[in-house]
């Protein structure tokens, strides 16, 4: 939890050994039992590590994160475009 307090998720990169090396285990585990095989990767350890923010992939990271960032983006924009219409048409009823 260390890595995480610090650097704000759980992407520890390989070189950070052995805690790299044991988190790229996790995910070539993880990514093996998605495919049906037999690993000793457990579901509860799978839950375990999904509770504490967990990431099975980093390509998977960054997408859902330009996803929330577009998301924000369009919050904001229908917001704009909602002020701006209703200011157009308050100045219509004038």
């Amino acid at each position: 939890m260390t890595y995480k307090v610090n650097h704000g998720d759980c992407n520890v990169p390989q070189k950070w050994k052995p805690l790299g090396s044991w988190v790229n285990r996790q995910r070539k585990q993880y990514k093996k039992k998605q495919n049906g095989e037999k690993v000793s990767l457990s579901d509860q350890r799978v839950e375990k590590l999904e509770a504490i923010g967990f990431s099975w992939g980093k390509k998977k990271d960054v997408w859902n994160d330009r996803f929330k960032e577009l998301k924000q983006f369009w919050s904001e924009v229908c917001s704009l475009k909602q002020d701006f219409q209703t200011l157009f048409v308050s100045f219509q009823v004038l």
